[in-house]
Protein backbone atom coordinates (compact mmCIF):
# COMPACT_ATOMS: atom_id res chain seq x y z
CA UNK A 1 0.00 0.00 0.00
CA UNK A 2 1.00 3.75 -0.19
CA UNK A 3 0.61 4.89 2.91
CA UNK A 4 1.08 2.20 5.82
CA UNK A 5 -0.67 4.70 8.25
CA UNK A 6 -4.56 5.51 7.96
CA UNK A 7 -6.62 7.45 9.76
CA UNK A 8 -10.55 6.65 9.95
CA UNK A 9 -12.94 9.27 11.67
CA UNK A 10 -16.12 9.82 11.92
CA UNK A 11 -19.69 9.85 14.23
CA UNK A 12 -20.42 6.07 14.12
CA UNK A 13 -18.14 3.37 15.28
CA UNK A 14 -19.53 0.94 13.18
CA UNK A 15 -18.84 1.91 10.02
CA UNK A 16 -15.45 2.91 11.00
CA UNK A 17 -14.95 -0.80 12.40
CA UNK A 18 -16.59 -1.83 8.98
CA UNK A 19 -14.41 0.27 7.31
CA UNK A 20 -11.42 -0.99 9.15
CA UNK A 21 -12.04 -4.76 8.21
CA UNK A 22 -12.05 -4.04 4.78
CA UNK A 23 -9.05 -2.41 4.75
CA UNK A 24 -7.41 -4.98 6.38
CA UNK A 25 -8.68 -7.81 4.50
CA UNK A 26 -7.15 -6.06 1.31
CA UNK A 27 -3.76 -5.66 2.93
CA UNK A 28 -3.78 -8.93 4.55
CA UNK A 29 -5.03 -11.22 1.91
CA UNK A 30 -5.74 -13.64 4.10
CA UNK A 31 -7.74 -14.45 7.78
CA UNK A 32 -6.84 -12.26 10.30
CA UNK A 33 -4.68 -14.23 13.27
CA UNK A 34 -2.69 -13.88 16.38
CA UNK A 35 0.91 -13.54 14.04
CA UNK A 36 -0.41 -11.07 11.52
CA UNK A 37 -3.20 -8.94 13.25
CA UNK A 38 -3.08 -6.90 16.55
CA UNK A 39 -5.74 -4.53 17.91
CA UNK A 40 -5.40 -1.60 21.05
CA UNK A 41 -7.50 0.49 22.33
CA UNK A 42 -6.10 4.03 23.66
CA UNK A 43 -8.30 4.05 26.64
CA UNK A 44 -6.89 1.07 28.16
CA UNK A 45 -3.90 0.43 26.28
CA UNK A 46 -0.65 3.19 26.73
CA UNK A 47 0.17 4.25 22.77
CA UNK A 48 3.80 3.50 23.35
CA UNK A 49 2.53 -0.41 22.98
CA UNK A 50 0.87 -0.01 20.07
CA UNK A 51 3.89 1.75 18.90
CA UNK A 52 6.04 -1.00 19.77
CA UNK A 53 3.58 -3.81 18.20
CA UNK A 54 3.83 -1.40 15.04
CA UNK A 55 7.89 -1.77 15.19
CA UNK A 56 7.88 -4.92 15.65
CA UNK A 57 8.12 -7.34 12.51
CA UNK A 58 5.50 -10.08 11.73
CA UNK A 59 6.22 -13.77 12.63
CA UNK A 60 5.01 -16.40 10.33
CA UNK A 61 3.61 -13.45 8.29
CA UNK A 62 4.35 -11.85 5.46
CA UNK A 63 2.50 -8.70 6.64
CA UNK A 64 0.45 -7.63 9.71
CA UNK A 65 -2.05 -5.02 10.53
CA UNK A 66 -2.26 -2.79 13.84
CA UNK A 67 -5.46 -1.01 14.69
CA UNK A 68 -5.59 1.51 16.88
CA UNK A 69 -8.77 2.11 18.59
CA UNK A 70 -10.43 5.31 20.37
CA UNK A 71 -7.83 7.14 19.12
CA UNK A 72 -9.02 10.16 21.03
CA UNK A 73 -5.68 11.91 21.02
CA UNK A 74 -6.17 13.43 17.75
CA UNK A 75 -9.43 15.44 19.45
CA UNK A 76 -9.97 17.51 21.79
CA UNK A 77 -11.46 14.71 23.82
CA UNK A 78 -9.90 13.73 27.34
CA UNK A 79 -9.79 9.66 27.59
CA UNK A 80 -8.74 7.59 30.60
CA UNK A 81 -7.28 9.07 33.83
CA UNK A 82 -5.72 5.35 34.21
CA UNK A 83 -3.66 5.83 30.77
CA UNK A 84 -0.98 7.85 30.74
CA UNK A 85 -0.23 8.26 26.63
CA UNK A 86 3.64 9.79 25.02
CA UNK A 87 2.81 12.55 22.83
CA UNK A 88 5.85 13.23 21.57
CA UNK A 89 6.75 9.31 20.88
CA UNK A 90 3.60 9.13 19.04
CA UNK A 91 4.35 12.22 16.64
CA UNK A 92 7.92 11.18 16.24
CA UNK A 93 6.31 7.51 15.28
CA UNK A 94 3.82 8.79 12.60
CA UNK A 95 6.45 11.36 11.31
CA UNK A 96 9.20 8.70 10.76
CA UNK A 97 7.24 5.42 10.16
CA UNK A 98 8.13 3.14 7.18
CA UNK A 99 8.17 -0.26 8.74
CA UNK A 100 5.97 -2.81 7.07
CA UNK A 101 2.75 -3.15 8.75
CA UNK A 102 -0.34 -1.27 8.39
CA UNK A 103 -1.08 0.95 10.99
CA UNK A 104 -4.98 2.10 11.42
CA UNK A 105 -6.24 5.17 13.95
CA UNK A 106 -9.75 4.72 14.41
CA UNK A 107 -11.39 7.83 15.56
CA UNK A 108 -14.97 8.68 16.81
CA UNK A 109 -15.19 12.09 15.94
CA UNK A 110 -16.72 14.08 13.03
CA UNK A 111 -13.28 16.42 13.91
CA UNK A 112 -9.66 16.32 14.21
CA UNK A 113 -8.12 18.88 16.05
CA UNK A 114 -6.50 20.82 13.84
CA UNK A 115 -4.60 22.94 16.57
CA UNK A 116 -2.46 20.08 17.48
CA UNK A 117 0.87 19.45 16.31
CA UNK A 118 -0.32 15.98 16.26
CA UNK A 119 -2.75 16.41 14.11
CA UNK A 120 -1.11 18.49 11.56
CA UNK A 121 1.85 15.22 11.54
CA UNK A 122 -1.11 12.72 10.90
CA UNK A 123 -2.47 15.30 8.11
CA UNK A 124 0.94 15.08 6.80
CA UNK A 125 1.86 11.89 6.93
CA UNK A 126 -1.16 9.63 7.15
CA UNK A 127 -4.37 8.65 4.59
CA UNK A 128 -7.22 10.26 6.31
CA UNK A 129 -10.63 8.80 5.43
CA UNK A 130 -13.77 10.37 6.70
CA UNK A 131 -16.99 7.93 7.69
CA UNK A 132 -19.92 10.02 6.95
CA UNK A 133 -23.58 9.16 8.46
CA UNK A 134 -25.60 6.94 5.81
CA UNK A 135 -28.02 9.24 3.84
CA UNK A 136 -31.61 8.17 4.04
CA UNK A 137 -31.96 6.10 1.57
CA UNK A 138 -28.66 4.03 2.20
CA UNK A 139 -29.72 3.52 5.72
CA UNK A 140 -32.95 1.90 4.47
CA UNK A 141 -31.09 -0.10 1.83
CA UNK A 142 -28.96 -1.52 5.02
CA UNK A 143 -31.89 -2.47 7.20
CA UNK A 144 -33.25 -4.45 4.03
CA UNK A 145 -29.59 -6.11 3.41
CA UNK A 146 -29.37 -6.87 7.35
CA UNK A 147 -33.13 -8.49 7.44
CA UNK A 148 -32.59 -10.54 4.20
CA UNK A 149 -29.18 -12.13 5.62
CA UNK A 150 -31.33 -13.47 8.27
CA UNK A 151 -34.08 -14.40 6.29
CA UNK A 152 -36.50 -11.45 7.18
CA UNK A 153 -38.27 -9.32 5.38
CA UNK A 154 -39.98 -5.39 5.99
CA UNK A 155 -43.09 -3.53 4.66
CA UNK A 156 -42.15 -0.49 2.93
CA UNK A 157 -44.92 1.16 5.37
CA UNK A 158 -42.91 -0.18 8.39
CA UNK A 159 -40.03 0.84 6.65
CA UNK A 160 -40.64 4.33 6.34
CA UNK A 161 -42.20 4.69 9.87
CA UNK A 162 -39.12 2.74 11.40
CA UNK A 163 -36.92 6.00 9.61
CA UNK A 164 -39.62 8.34 11.24
CA UNK A 165 -39.33 6.71 14.81
CA UNK A 166 -36.14 6.47 14.77
CA UNK A 167 -34.22 9.11 12.61
CA UNK A 168 -30.99 7.96 10.69
CA UNK A 169 -28.91 7.34 14.14
CA UNK A 170 -26.87 4.35 12.96
CA UNK A 171 -26.60 3.55 16.40
CA UNK A 172 -30.23 3.72 17.18
CA UNK A 173 -31.52 2.11 14.39
CA UNK A 174 -29.08 -0.88 14.59
CA UNK A 175 -30.41 -0.99 18.26
CA UNK A 176 -34.09 -0.94 17.67
CA UNK A 177 -33.69 -3.21 14.67
CA UNK A 178 -32.43 -5.95 16.92
CA UNK A 179 -34.86 -5.41 19.33
CA UNK A 180 -37.87 -5.70 16.64
CA UNK A 181 -36.19 -9.43 15.14
CA UNK A 182 -36.02 -10.75 18.57
CA UNK A 183 -39.92 -9.58 18.57
CA UNK A 184 -40.58 -11.14 15.66
CA UNK A 185 -39.12 -14.47 16.25
CA UNK A 186 -39.87 -17.18 14.11
CA UNK A 187 -42.08 -14.47 11.76
CA UNK A 188 -40.35 -14.05 8.45
CA UNK A 189 -41.81 -9.92 7.92
CA UNK A 190 -42.05 -6.80 10.14
CA UNK A 191 -45.14 -5.13 9.84
CA UNK A 192 -46.01 -1.12 10.50
CA UNK A 193 -47.25 -2.19 14.04
CA UNK A 194 -44.27 -4.08 15.03
CA UNK A 195 -42.80 -1.12 14.38
CA UNK A 196 -45.44 0.86 16.18
CA UNK A 197 -45.52 -1.76 19.23
CA UNK A 198 -41.63 -1.95 19.25
CA UNK A 199 -39.90 1.08 18.01
CA UNK A 200 -38.82 3.72 20.21
CA UNK A 201 -38.72 7.31 19.03
CA UNK A 202 -35.85 8.92 19.18
CA UNK A 203 -35.42 12.34 21.28
CA UNK A 204 -34.63 14.27 18.01
CA UNK A 205 -37.62 12.96 16.19
CA UNK A 206 -39.68 13.70 19.61
CA UNK A 207 -38.65 17.02 19.20
CA UNK A 208 -39.60 17.35 15.45
CA UNK A 209 -43.05 15.65 16.42
CA UNK A 210 -42.73 18.58 19.51
CA UNK A 211 -42.27 21.57 16.70
CA UNK A 212 -44.84 19.35 14.82
CA UNK A 213 -47.87 19.72 17.51
CA UNK A 214 -46.82 23.49 18.44
CA UNK A 215 -47.23 24.22 14.16
CA UNK A 216 -50.52 22.47 14.30
CA UNK A 217 -51.70 23.82 17.35
CA UNK A 218 -52.12 21.27 19.24
CA UNK A 219 -50.81 22.90 22.38
CA UNK A 220 -52.12 19.98 24.95
CA UNK A 221 -50.12 17.52 23.10
CA UNK A 222 -47.20 19.18 22.95
CA UNK A 223 -47.27 20.22 26.45
CA UNK A 224 -48.46 15.90 27.08
CA UNK A 225 -45.03 14.99 25.42
CA UNK A 226 -42.76 17.52 27.05
CA UNK A 227 -44.03 16.06 30.47
CA UNK A 228 -43.52 12.51 29.02
CA UNK A 229 -39.55 13.05 28.00
CA UNK A 230 -39.17 14.87 31.40
CA UNK A 231 -39.96 12.08 32.94
CA UNK A 232 -37.56 9.86 31.05
CA UNK A 233 -35.42 12.35 32.81
CA UNK A 234 -34.85 14.78 29.78
CA UNK A 235 -33.49 17.90 31.11
CA UNK A 236 -36.01 21.56 30.03
CA UNK A 237 -32.57 23.35 29.21
CA UNK A 238 -31.74 20.36 26.75
CA UNK A 239 -35.33 20.42 25.59
CA UNK A 240 -35.29 24.03 24.85
CA UNK A 241 -31.88 24.01 22.87
CA UNK A 242 -33.09 21.10 20.72
CA UNK A 243 -36.85 22.88 20.21
CA UNK A 244 -34.55 26.23 19.23
CA UNK A 245 -32.09 24.42 17.14
CA UNK A 246 -35.53 23.13 14.91
CA UNK A 247 -36.76 26.81 14.71
CA UNK A 248 -33.44 28.38 13.81
CA UNK A 249 -32.65 24.92 11.09
CA UNK A 250 -36.36 26.03 9.94
CA UNK A 251 -35.46 29.65 9.47
CA UNK A 252 -32.56 28.99 7.32
CA UNK A 253 -33.75 26.23 5.65
CA UNK A 254 -36.66 28.73 4.14
CA UNK A 255 -34.04 31.45 3.72
CA UNK A 256 -31.93 29.22 1.81
CA UNK A 257 -34.72 27.67 -0.36
CA UNK A 258 -36.40 31.19 -0.83
CA UNK A 259 -32.77 31.68 -2.74
CA UNK A 260 -33.11 28.86 -5.33
CA UNK A 261 -30.87 26.10 -3.27
CA UNK A 262 -31.40 22.32 -3.21
CA UNK A 263 -32.10 20.24 0.12
CA UNK A 264 -28.23 18.71 -0.33
CA UNK A 265 -26.71 22.68 -0.94
CA UNK A 266 -29.16 23.51 2.10
CA UNK A 267 -27.71 20.51 3.89
CA UNK A 268 -23.88 20.92 2.87
CA UNK A 269 -24.25 25.21 3.72
CA UNK A 270 -25.71 24.37 6.83
CA UNK A 271 -23.49 21.25 7.92
CA UNK A 272 -26.82 19.38 8.97
CA UNK A 273 -27.48 15.28 7.58
CA UNK A 274 -30.24 16.03 4.37
CA UNK A 275 -32.87 13.65 6.37
CA UNK A 276 -33.41 16.87 9.17
CA UNK A 277 -33.78 19.37 5.81
CA UNK A 278 -36.46 17.00 4.59
CA UNK A 279 -38.15 17.34 7.09
CA UNK A 280 -37.41 21.22 7.97
CA UNK A 281 -37.90 22.02 4.64
CA UNK A 282 -41.53 20.51 4.87
CA UNK A 283 -42.08 22.06 8.39
CA UNK A 284 -40.73 25.56 7.67
CA UNK A 285 -43.80 25.61 4.88
CA UNK A 286 -46.28 26.65 7.60
CA UNK A 287 -44.03 29.44 8.85
CA UNK A 288 -43.28 33.02 7.28
CA UNK A 289 -40.08 34.32 8.21
CA UNK A 290 -41.23 36.70 10.63
CA UNK A 291 -42.78 33.91 12.89
CA UNK A 292 -39.76 32.20 12.92
CA UNK A 293 -37.36 35.11 14.34
CA UNK A 294 -40.83 35.66 16.88
CA UNK A 295 -40.55 32.12 18.02
CA UNK A 296 -36.57 32.06 18.07
CA UNK A 297 -36.56 35.37 20.26
CA UNK A 298 -39.12 33.74 22.27
CA UNK A 299 -36.27 30.67 22.82
CA UNK A 300 -33.78 32.77 23.70
CA UNK A 301 -36.23 34.20 26.42
CA UNK A 302 -37.21 31.20 28.13
CA UNK A 303 -33.40 29.97 28.02
CA UNK A 304 -32.43 33.13 29.92
CA UNK A 305 -35.56 32.51 32.56
CA UNK A 306 -34.45 28.80 32.75
CA UNK A 307 -31.12 29.79 33.94
CA UNK A 308 -31.65 32.66 36.33
CA UNK A 309 -35.50 32.08 37.58
CA UNK A 310 -36.32 30.53 40.50
CA UNK A 311 -39.61 29.51 39.16
CA UNK A 312 -40.22 25.04 38.01
CA UNK A 313 -38.27 24.74 34.94
CA UNK A 314 -40.82 21.86 33.44
CA UNK A 315 -43.62 24.88 34.10
CA UNK A 316 -41.31 28.02 32.48
CA UNK A 317 -40.97 25.31 29.62
CA UNK A 318 -44.63 24.83 29.67
CA UNK A 319 -45.83 28.29 29.54
CA UNK A 320 -43.52 28.79 26.52
CA UNK A 321 -44.75 26.38 24.16
CA UNK A 322 -48.25 27.81 25.45
CA UNK A 323 -47.40 31.17 24.43
CA UNK A 324 -45.74 29.83 20.87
Amino acid sequence: MENNIITIYGEVPELIDKKTNELTQQYLQTDKDDFNFASFNLNETEISVCIEEAMTLPFFSDEKAVVIKNAYVFTGEKGSKDVTHNLEQLQEFIEKFDGPSLVIFEVYNQKLDERKKLVKALKKHSKLIKIEQMSEEELKNWIKTSLNEQYKDIKQDALNLFINLTGINFNLVKQELDKIILYLGDRPTITKQDVETIVNRSLEQNVFLLTDYIQQGKKPEAVNLVNDLITMKEEPIKLLALIASNFRLYYQCKILAKKGYSQQQIAKTVSVHPFRVKLALRASRQYDLRHLMQIMNACAETDYKLKSSYMDKQLILELFILSI
